[in-house]
This record gives structure tokens, C-alpha cells and sequence, in this order.
């Protein structure tokens, strides 16, 4: 039997180190130059009085390049109520402090807050001048764009205002399907929703885009003229993922949104698609059912009333979560803000329907309102759009949430964008918007900063301090407390959590005087992200025995490595806990950590990661301990997996293996093992330690024989497989395990 006793601290990546206070699992710092480049964005703006009346309105979207330094030029397509189709050029300065909020100064135009999230890739934005509020975000843009590339179907949500000449008279949104067809050619299905009035409609029409700026023109069986402009942006570099919307009919409504691709579209170089598009959700056709909705979804919901005098009358908003049985039945439920009351709790039952295009109706008898519902994702996503006797209604969801949740779930900095109404006594007065950053250490306290705008008075400033709690169910559910220090208000922040990370957060927040709703981003990688296979980097990856890397700042003062076996629980002055048990450690450093996960971690459940450094301990962090295996195969040069020829080299292009020879690899999170006795920071037992779960090893997709599988004797959370080399002509193929269905990166493997 062969084994091989690997230095794992080796084949991992050693982060640079940043100066901190203290350890932090996660984080980062922001710059100027953290924002480079172009951002598809979106504005809305709004002129609301002290008596609620909404004087003006604007919707703009396009790009905003920024040089990385101080300079910002942005190319915009605006529509007012007095005006539609105008271009809007702002160009300023913009500064980006520590904490990723920053500043942007458009000349001759408004001051922007601006809060930065996915490690500059994102923003959220808000700010006044002397006629409105304005708020809105951005994504960075693919580097091309073309017609081709937008082939597929998009679901899209706006919401909007009515008009009436020139005037605001009513709140509006829409909701449905857009499908392009890579040639300019688009047709829409759209569910529109006003005061007491529904309508649907499909419409036809061509598109045309140049330099990830796009419009379209679209008519419906009454000859009525809808425009289209948006604004391509992409959140991974080979995906089309979503577009910002700006809607706009003729001089009755104007509206803005988003759509998001029902499907990433695999992309080449120049932007056309590499492959057809799935055939699911395509308009007309597809497979959608009731059973594509099925389980427990976050949910996001508000509601406006706009009088026919222009007056916004009453606002509304909710999160929560939205639960589909799959044969046709939900329930919406969770904490409901208005003008009337804050605090109160929601609860929707209704039906719903689903036809195979993934676009459907929903009803919920509490409200009385009529919705229709739009699914993407594969089901994992909706949208609805609605109306009742006092709101118009649109609310959105996801299935993409963490696998548990605990105080720990939400930890670190997160910069958040907030829009509201201020209350004097149950009449709506101006409007806010706000921006700023909380800071979360994973056990239950917060601290953070803001900036709030209204329209024409100056920005004011303060910060929070207060306490948190995260509630454990199918949906992870926050309660921040936190006092102003400003106003000396106390004000509750309901989030709920979603992405698979805890990565992002809904919000609706209250206090006596203002309610408010918004949305929360990590400014830097999630810290559960930080916590990772050492081999493959994979997230949630670390079943109980595994060896993890876990990756911040001030980990440690310096750079040391175990010496021997037994692994020590303390290198330097630095320590790792998980739910309070030491972890044994191989290596640490100023910004890496290599540790093994004990043995006796409960898994299939959330842990919780301390990093102590002295006595200064880190921001407490959630981690997901698999209960199966989650292999990582270990990597050396370029992607190449860690294998061992019959004759003891390393295999290589130049040292290959041939067909029939037995060799070994190595890799680490295989999960639970046939074997008696086993301690954390100990070396494996001498003799076998089989893997209890089913496997699979395929070499260039070929199934290959496994001769052994499990603990690599003598090593510490290490495990191998001894298999033959299938037939395979002479080449590089790329090696992968399997276990219990969930398979490992796949580095590649020579065979001559």
C-alpha cells in the first residue's frame, strides 16, 4: 500500500497580511481603487413634499465608468414625468473611505452616497439635491456586448408611477417574460397593475444594443407604444445574468426594474452564445409546473398608495419568508412596517398557479389582491407584481439560502442602502434615503455608520451601536436593535438572510418617527467564505476531520508550522476554536490559517470558527460541516492533482502514468472513514480506514478501478485512493472523486 505523508501548509496559498486591531476571519479594506472601470447603473428619484405629494419623478439608467483614482463620467437615458427619452450626462469626483462608503460629487448635479459591496464589483447608491432623493446601484459590465448575446429569456419586475399629462396620479408595476432572440427580435408577456385595475398583454417588437447599452420598441394588439432602454451587466465574467430596466409608455407611466436571465448563458469571446439556450422557460413553451415552486423562499414585498391628486396616501413593507407546497398552495409570512403600525406580523395565505411558460397567478384571501407570479432560476427564484383595495403590491424571492443559520451567520461588514418615508403621526412626510456599513462581530453586537438625504436639506451623519439576534429555521431570520446617535432613536433592522453564504440581506427598519426598506451586501467575501477545503478552496467543504484553510487578517504575528504529531492546539499565540473545541492546528500566519476540523464537530449543521490571536479574539463565524464527504484533491503547478505513479514519481507531463498501472492521489475532506478511534491533531491508524459513503473516481470521465479509498495511513487528515489508470489514448485529463454524489475539483493527470 502506498502513501505519501504531505506537508499540506505547502500546497495552499498564503494571502497577504493587512494591519488590523485584531484578528479578522474575512474583511478587507475599500479604496478608490476598488471601484475601476464600467458599472451598468440605475437611478430613481422622487420630489416628495412634506404632505406626501410627489411633485416629480425620474427613472434613468446606462453606465458610469470610474478611473480607479477620483474621476466619474456616466452616460444616462433618462424619463421624468415632464419629459421622456432625455439623456442625463452627470460626471464628477467620487471618494471611497476604509469601510467601503464613499462619496460621489456630480457637477452641477446631486451628492451621492455610495456603498460598496461584492469586493467592488457592486455598489448601492443614494443621495438629494434641492428637487429629489435619488437612489440606485450598479454592477460592473461584460468587456462586449452584442444583440446575440442577450438570446434567451429574461424574467423582469418594475414598479413605477401613473401619469396623467404631466402629473403624478397613481403608483403602477409590472412583471412578466422577455424573450430575445439574438437577432433583434423581442417579444414580452406583461402583467401590469394599477389602482383597482389589472391587464395583460403580449408584446412584439425589436431590440438593438451597442456598448452594453441596449433599447427596444414593443407594441401591443392596440397599437400602443411601450420603450425599453437598459443596461447589460454581468456578475460573473463568462455569464450574462441580468440587465437593468427602464420602462417607459408613451405619456402614461414610467417605470423601472430589473431583469434577470432565466438561465446563465454560456458565452465566447465576442458575446454570442456557445450553446442554445435551455428549452425551460421559454415563452410559449417549456416545463414549468406547480411543483417548480416547491419549499421555503425568502420574501421581500412592499406596497404603495398614490391618490389621484398625486399624494402618496400609504406605504407598505414586509420580509419574510414565502412557503409553496408544490401542488398549488403558499403562505407568505413574517414582519410587516406601514405608516399606521410597525412591528406587526404577516400572514398571507393564498393559492397560486404555474403554467409551463413559468409565468402564473397568485391570490391571497387575507388581502384580497391578485398577483401574478413569475419563476426563473429553475424554480429557485419568483417575482410578483399585484394589486389590492390600498396597494399596488411588487415583491420578489429566493431558495438560494445558507444551510443553517445562528449568530455567527451574520458576521463582518455589510454596506446597506435604505429607502423610506419619515411619519408624523399617521401622515407620510418627506422622503429618505439612506446609506452607510454595519459591522456584525457573530455573537450578537453591532456597531456602524450613515448618511441620510432628503431633498433640498443638507445630509446628516451618524452611527449605531446595538445588539442582534439570528433565529434558526428554514429561513434565517435577523433582529437588529441599535440606537441613533444622532436622534438617540432606537431602530429595529428585520433582515432576512439569503445566499448561500449569508451574503446577502433583505431589510425593513423602523423607529418612531420613519420606516424604511432596503437591501444589505457583504463588502468583501463573506467570512464563511474565508473558511474553505485547503485543496480545493471549495466553500462549505469541511466535514468533520477534514483539514481547512481559513483565510483574514492579524491571524497571527508571524509565520510558524507544526513540528509533530500530535498537531498542537496553539502555534505562537494563536488559537482556532470551533463551537468552543480547539481545533488542531498545521500552520499559521498572518493572513492564513491551516487547521483540521475534529472529529466530534456534529455535522450536517452549522459551526461556529474563532480565531484567537493573544488575547484579542476575532469576529465569530459560521461554517457548514458536511455530513458526507466533500473531496478536495490536492494541487500542485498548474491544476495539476497530486498523484503518485506505479514507479514513485510525481506524475507530470513529462512523468506520465500508463494504462493499467495502479497509482495513488491524495486529497483531503473525505468525510467519515470505517475506523475505530480516531482523534483530532493524531495521525491515521497504521492499518486500513475505508470511506463509508459510495465513491466514484473517473480519469477524463472514464470510470477507473479503486483499489482503496480512505485515510492515508500515518498523515493527519489526509486521505488517498489507490486506483488503476483506465484506457485512454495519450494526453492530459482532468481527474475527479465522487462521494456520496458530490464531486471534487478536478485537476488533471498525464497518461502516456
Amino acid at each position: 500500500m502506498k502513501h505519501l505523508l504531505l506537508d499540506l501548509a505547502a500546497v495552499c496559498l498564503i494571502s497577504a497580511a493587512h494591519l488590523a486591531a485584531q484578528p479578522q476571519i474575512g474583511g478587507g479594506t475599500c479604496s478608490s481603487a476598488t471601484l475601476s472601470g464600467t458599472y451598468a447603473v440605475t437611478v430613481t428619484a422622487r420630489q416628495l413634499s412634506s404632505s406626501g405629494s410627489l411633485g416629480n419623478a425620474l427613472v434613468a439608467n446606462g453606465s458610469a465608468t470610474f478611473d480607479g483614482q477620483s474621476m466619474v463620467s456616466m452616460n444616462l437615458t433618462s424619463d421624468t414625468n415632464q419629459a421622456l427619452g432625455n439623456p442625463l450626462p452627470w460626471s464628477g469626483t467620487y471618494t471611497v473611505q476604509a469601510n467601503c462608503t464613499g462619496h460621489i460629487a456630480i457637477n452641477t448635479g446631486p451628492t451621492l452616497q455610495i456603498a460598496i459591496y461584492n469586493q467592488g464589483k457592486a455598489f448601492l447608491w443614494n443621495g438629494s439635491d434641492s428637487n429629489y432623493t435619488y437612489a440606485g446601484g450598479g454592477n460592473t459590465q461584460p468587456s462586449t456586448c452584442s444583440a446575440a448575446g442577450l438570446a434567451g429569456v429574461y424574467e423582469f419586475n418594475a414598479s413605477g408611477l401613473g401619469l396623467s399629462l404631466t402629473s403624478v396620479n397613481s403608483a403602477g408595476t409590472a412583471t412578466g417574460l422577455m424573450q430575445f432572440d439574438g437577432q433583434g427580435n423581442l417579444t414580452a408577456n406583461m402583467s401590469a397593475f394599477g389602482p383597482g385595475s389589472s391587464s395583460t398583454t403580449t408584446l412584439t417588437g425589436t431590440y438593438s444594443v451597442s456598448g452594453c447599452q441596449g433599447s427596444a420598441t414593443l407594441t401591443d394588439s392596440n397599437s400602443n407604444t411601450f420603450t425599453l432602454n437598459f443596461s447589460v451587466y454581468n456578475q460573473t465574467p463568462v455569464y450574462v445574468s441580468g440587465m437593468y430596466i427602464l420602462i417607459a409608455r408613451s405619456e402614461h407611466s414610467i417605470m423601472s426594474g430589473s431583469a434577470v436571465a432565466s438561465y446563465g448563458q454560456p458565452t465566447s469571446a465576442g458575446g454570442a452564445p456557445t450553446a442554445p439556450p435551455p428549452v425551460m422557460n421559454q415563452i410559449g413553451g417549456g416545463a414549468c409546473t406547480a411543483a417548480t415552486l416547491s419549499g421555503t423562499y425568502s420574501l421581500s414585498l412592499s406596497g404603495r398608495q398614490i391618490s389621484g391628486a398625486g399624494t402618496l396616501t400609504s406605504n407598505f413593507q414586509a420580509d419574510g419568508q414565502a412557503t409553496f407546497d408544490g401542488v398549488g398552495a403558499v403562505t407568505l409570512s413574517g414582519t410587516a412596517n406601514s405608516n399606521l403600525s410597525a412591528g406587526t406580523s404577516l400572514s398571507f395565505p393564498g393559492k397560486y398557479t404555474l403554467s409551463s411558460n413559468c409565468s402564473g397567478t397568485a391570490t391571497f384571501s387575507a388581502s384580497g389582491g391578485s398577483f401574478t407570479l413569475v419563476v426563473w432560476n429553475n424554480g429557485r427564484s419568483f417575482a410578483v407584481a399585484g394589486a389590492d383595495a390600498i396597494f399596488i403590491y411588487s415583491g420578489s424571492g429566493t431558495s438560494e439560502l445558507p444551510p443553517g443559520c445562528a449568530t455567527s451567520t451574520v458576521s463582518g461588514e455589510y454596506t446597506y442602502q435604505a429607502t423610506g418615508v419619515d411619519l408624523s403621526s399617521t401622515v407620510i412626510g418627506l422622503g429618505f434615503e439612506e446609506a452607510g456599513v454595519l459591522q456584525f462581530d457573530g455573537q450578537g453586537k453591532t456597531t456602524g455608520s450613515y448618511t441620510d438625504s432628503v431633498a433640498g436639506m443638507p445630509q446628516s451623519e451618524g452611527s449605531y451601536t446595538g445588539t442582534y439576534a439570528v433565529t434558526d429555521g428554514p429561513v434565517c431570520l435577523a433582529t437588529v436593535s441599535i440606537t441613533d446617535s444622532v436622534t438617540f432613536e432606537t431602530v429595529t433592522f428585520n433582515l432576512v438572510v439569503t445566499g448561500l453564504y449569508g451574503e446577502n440581506m433583505t431589510l425593513i427598519g423602523a423607529d418612531s418617527q420613519a420606516i424604511g426598506s432596503g437591501s444589505m451586501h457583504s463588502a468583501f467575501t463573506n467570512p464563511s467564505q474565508a473558511i474553505t477545503n485547503v485543496a480545493s478552496y471549495a466553500y462549505s467543504a469541511t466535514p468533520p476531520g477534514s483539514v481547512f484553510a481559513l483565510f483574514g487578517v492579524d491571524l497571527a504575528s508571524k509565520t510558524a508550522q507544526a513540528a509533530s504529531t500530535p498537531l498542537p492546539g496553539t502555534l505562537l499565540s494563536t488559537t482556532v476554536t470551533v463551537n468552543g473545541e480547539t481545533a488542531p492546528l498545521f500552520y499559521v500566519g498572518p493572513g492564513q490559517i491551516d487547521a483540521q476540523m475534529p472529529w466530534d464537530i456534529p455535522a450536517g449543521a452549522v459551526a461556529t470558527v474563532i480565531v484567537k490571536n493573544g488575547s484579542a479574539s476575532s469576529n465569530a463565524v459560521a461554517v457548514y460541516v458536511p455530513a458526507t464527504g466533500t473531496p478536495g484533491i490536492s494541487v500542485y503547478g498548474n491544476n495539476r492533482a497530486v498523484v503518485v505513479n506505479q514507479d514513485g514519481s510525481v506524475n507530470s507531463g513529462s512523468a506520465p502514468a500508463h494504462d493499467g498501472d495502479e497509482v495513488v492521489v491524495y486529497f483531503t475532506g473525505g468525510g467519515p472513514v470505517d475506523a475505530a478511534g480516531l482523534k483530532a491533531g493524531y495521525p491515521a491508524p497504521s492499518g486500513l480506514s475505508p470511506l463509508a459513503a459510495s465513491y466514484s473516481l473517473t480519469v477524463g470521465g472514464i470510470q477507473a478501478t479503486v483499489d482503496y479509498i480512505g485515510l492515508t495511513p500515518g498523515s493527519v487528515g489526509l486521505y488517498q485512493a489507490n486506483f488503476n489508470v483506465p484506457q485512454l489514448t495519450q494526453g492530459t485529463y482532468p481527474l475527479v472523486i465522487t462521494i456520496a454524489g458530490t464531486p471534487s475539483n478536478g485537476p488533471v493527470m498525464t497518461v502516456d
